[in-house]
Parts: structure tokens; sequence; C-alpha cells
């Protein structure tokens, strides 16, 4: 089977891709080239070929389009040009494409009228099962029902509303149907057992009656999967005209936003020029300004729980720590074995949880061990806090001294705090 025989085909069993793909490429050019040759508007171009599109999957559907055109946008092009050209000169358009019996059209016309006035649960269910063509099981899944046999008795009461309202509307053969309806609707939908389907097949063959509902029974059934083919493809085709208006209604917000973003700039840059000479002004007082401690503190983040796994209380340690519980932190800390985690870090944590207490006087010392010690990989970051420590007490020659030591340090996570703080910490 070649391609184009394979699209014909694949719309016939209800995938509508090839259509919606071609409407979503050919949507605005197509709505320039209406425009150009018949002035219409982009809303009466876009429904203009929503129609044709429309018009090509009842033509494929029903038979009348035999093969799938060579060139599908000369093919919908031409037919949109007699429709366009129709609707400006007010006549009735005319076209080589052969047209349905009245009778037949005027009852799948009339079966999609009770079909589109059924509740929306109606009308998806029977979309799922005549289009989509779940199961059961999958159509008790998509709408959300207990199992398989509720969703069969939702899809049966569904099928009795459609054709009790064909019935008041007079459709041929819909009385004599809902009389047969439950029976046939389950041999069709293999309900029945091998007994009960033997009695059927031979109460079929001796009953003429029930032979005539069962053909009204197919008739009606290939007109609603037609029916709700239709109207997936319809929703299809404007939810993408939704979509666009959507994007081309955000597309409008952000440059409304952008100007006014832009008109914002300009009088930022103007309240920045005059900002800038007052602060020119200022300068010798900002230049002789002394920052604290805390603006160049920085929040150790703790042991990583890869290295606290097996040992619950350095891992509750590092809990308590990241909570701000500093006092018990270090209380627990301090029934940590040293031997666990090594001496420079149990020093090392003790200054920091007594440093975070505000004891700085005490936590120096432990600073001042780890930051001695010749093969610590916290030498470092004990000699930043150790700075941070003397500063809080106002010892700014000894936090200088050992900040220069933080910053010479290398490969450790403050040594830029460290270089920030000599440079405009006023130390």
């Amino acid at each position: 089977m070649n391609q184009l025989s394979e699209n014909l085909a694949r719309l016939r069993t209800g995938h509508l891709t090839p259509l919606t793909d071609f409407y979503a490429q050919q949507r605005d050019l197509f709505a320039r080239w209406a425009r150009r040759r018949f002035g219409s508007s982009a809303a009466a171009a876009n429904e203009a070929l929503r129609e044709v599109l429309l018009d090509f999957y009842d033509q494929a559907t029903d038979g009348r389009l035999a093969r799938w055109p060579t060139d599908l946008r000369a093919h919908v092009y031409g037919s949109a040009r007699q429709l366009l050209m129709a609707t400006v000169t007010n006549t009735v358009q005319a076209t080589d494409v052969p047209v349905l019996p009245a009778i037949e059209s005027a009852r799948r016309q009339l079966l999609l009228r009770t079909f589109l006035r059924l509740g929306p649960d109606c009308r998806q269910i029977l979309q799922h099962f005549y289009f989509h063509q779940y199961r059961f099981d999958k159509l008790a899944v998509k709408m959300g029902y207990a199992n398989a046999t509720v969703a069969r008795l939702q899809k049966s009461d569904c099928l009795r509303k459609l054709y009790e309202a064909l019935e008041r509307a007079e459709a041929p053969g819909a009385t004599e149907l809902l009389g047969q309806l439950s029976l046939i609707e389950r041999a069709a939908d293999g309900q029945l057992s091998a007994q009960e389907q033997d009695d059927f097949d031979e109460l079929l063959q001796h009953d003429a009656q029930l032979r005539q509902a069962c053909l009204a029974y197919e008739q009606y059934s290939a007109d609603l999967r037609w029916a709700v083919g239709r109207e997936t493809l319809r929703q299809r085709l404007e939810s993408q005209d939704r979509r666009v208006t959507q994007r081309t209604a955000a597309q409008q917000r952000v440059r409304r936003r952008q100007r006014r973003q832009q008109a914002r700039w300009l009088l930022w840059a103007a309240t920045a020029v005059v900002a800038v000479a007052a602060l020119l002004l200022l300068v010798p007082r900002l230049l002789s300004f002394t920052r604290s401690w805390q603006d160049f503190d920085v929040q150790d983040p703790g042991l990583s729980p890869a290295v606290a796994q097996g040992r619950p209380l350095l891992a509750e340690t590092m809990d308590l720590y990241r909570s701000g519980n500093y006092g018990a932190a270090l209380r627990t800390l301090r029934r940590v074995p040293s031997s666990q985690i090594g001496q420079d870090t149990f020093l090392y944590y003790n200054g920091l949880l007594l440093l975070r207490q505000g004891q700085a006087d005490f936590a120096e010392s432990y600073f001042q061990r780890v930051s001695d010690a010749d093969d610590s990989k916290l030498r470092g970051p004990a000699a930043f806090y150790l700075g941070l420590s003397h500063w809080q007490q106002e010892e700014l020659p000894q936090a200088r001294a050992a900040l220069q030591r933080a910053a010479a340090e290398p490969n450790h996570p403050y040594r830029q705090a460290s270089e920030q703080a000599l440079r405009r910490g006023g130390l």
C-alpha cells in the first residue's frame, strides 16, 4: 500500500492526523491567499478551510472519494476557491463531487444533530467507543468508572437516549430498533454467551423484524461513527484556532510589557543619572565606611549525609545545626567520639557552633588549633572563621591577620569571602 492509499485508509479508520497537520501547516498561508484573492478576513478564511476539510472527511468516509489526492494542497485550495467564490458572489457553488442521495444525507444530518444535543458525558462516551474504538475496560479508565461493566451500562444508556431522540424525530427504523435494542447491542458488543449467540443466530434466520432491526442498527452505527469522527475533527480544528488565538494574545501582552518596561528603563536611567551625581558628593564618606563582620559571614553547610551515614549522633548533630538549634547540636557533637570524624573536624565544628551562639571568645581557641594544623584540610575555613571571631570582638589587627592566612590558603570555599572582607571590610 503506497502512502496516498495509506492516508485514505487511516482517515477512514479514525486517524485524523493528515487533516489536522495540514490545517496547522496551511492555516496562516491559506488566510493570506484568501485575503489576496477574495478579500476574505482571517476568521472567514479559517472557517472556509475548516469547512472544506470537514467535507473532505465526509467524502473519504462515505466512499465518494475513491483515492487520496496526489497534491492535497491543490485539491483543498481548489475546493476552497469554489466555496469562497460562491460566498463572494452569493451563488450556489458548482461541484464535480458526487452528492449523497437526499434520503441518506437527511438521515445522517438528523443523526448528527441528535448526537450534538446529547449531554457532554454521553457525547464523550460515544466518541470514545465508536471513534477511538475503546474497549469497555479502557473506557472505564478514561471516564473514571469503577469497572468495564459500569462503562458498558453507561454506553448502553447513552445509545438508548440517542435512539429515543431519533424515534421522537420520526427517524426511519428507530421505533423497530428500540424494541430489540438491548439484544442487538449485546450481540454487537460480544456480550452474549455461546448458547445465547446460537439462539440469536437461529432467531435471526426466522424473524424478519429482528433482521430489519439489525440492519437499522448497523446503518445507524455507521452513521454514528461518521458523526463522532466529524465532530472530533471539527473540535480538533477549532482547538488549533483557539491555541493560535491564545498564543497571539500572549505575544501581544509580552510586547505591551516590553514597551512599558522600556519606558520604565528610560525613567530609571534618568533617575540613575541624578543618583550618580548625588553619590559623587558622598564618595569620601562612603570610602570611610566600616562594614560589619556579618556582611561577610558565610553559613557552613555542615557535613554531607554520606559522611554522617552510619553515625547517628553525627547525623543528629548536623540536623540540629542546619535547623539553627546550635546549643543542642553542640551538646550532641560532644557525645561523638573525636576518633570517628577526626580531631580537626571535631574542633572545627565545636568552634563553629560556639560562634553561632555568639560566644566568639570561646570559639577562637578551637579555630586557632585547626588553622595551625599543618595536615588539616580545614585550615583555610578555620582561619576564615577565626578572623570573624576576632572581628566580632573588635580585635581588628588579629582579624586581618587571620583573614590574610585564609586568603593565602588554596582550594577552600571561603577564600573569595576572605579576600572580599580584606578589600571592603575596612579592616
